[in-house]
């Protein structure tokens, strides 16, 4: 089983896919590694040496730049790096493909639908899979916000509960939401 995985033949950091610990060396497309720190699992950790402000590449692209040297096999966190992307351009060519040949399933079927320029679909899945665990809330956010706007989404109940409360709060009431009003009572009057 595979204990390390690089996402992009220019990236210089490779992600540990099982807790790695110090001292223990892993090989990747031919190359040792002999880690200088511990590399929990989903972390990653460098390649090479690198000084001061080097670029970190990841999917092929810069991803951050090191905040301090970091040595080849070290763990890289938020210490020793902070963010930094590559920037945003156009694509510079047209992409072209040659399609597979298909003759051979021509006559095969499944369920599905004909589109109205005679190409077929079938019912929309969407897998995101964040690679990174920092990546986790910002999915969470996005699905949200799906089910939010395409009307899946549960009521909120809670925070409609909350924002009441809040609202009788600044209006200056004594009581929730649900709740009577208390008495006026002075306190030790004996008196109920």
């Amino acid at each position: 089983m595979e204990r390390i995985l690089q996402l992009d033949a220019r990236d210089n950091v490779l992600i540990a896919l099982s807790d790695l610990k110090q001292g223990e060396t892993v090989d990747h497309a031919g190359d040792k590694y002999t880690l200088v720190s511990k590399v929990p699992a989903k972390h990653k950790f460098a390649t090479e040496d690198m000084p001061v402000g080097a670029a970190v590449r990841m999917y092929g692209v810069l991803v951050g730049k090191t905040s301090q040297a970091v040595r080849r096999g070290e763990v890289l966190t938020t210490a020793n790096l902070h963010h930094e992307a590559a920037t945003y351009h156009e694509k510079a060519q047209e992409f072209r493909w040659n399609p597979p040949d298909v003759l051979r399933w021509k006559q095969r079927r499944f369920m599905g639908y004909v589109r109205s320029d005679g190409q077929v679909g079938t019912r929309n899945y969407w897998l995101v899979v964040p690679l990174v665990f920092c990546e986790n809330r910002n999915i969470l956010r996005l699905k949200q916000a799906f089910e939010e706007e395409l009307g899946f989404a549960q009521p909120q109940l809670y925070r409609k509960q909350v924002a009441e409360l809040v609202k009788a709060h600044r209006e200056g009431a004594q009581r929730g939401p649900g709740q009577e009003r208390r008495s006026d009572a002075v306190a030790g009057d004996g008196e109920r």
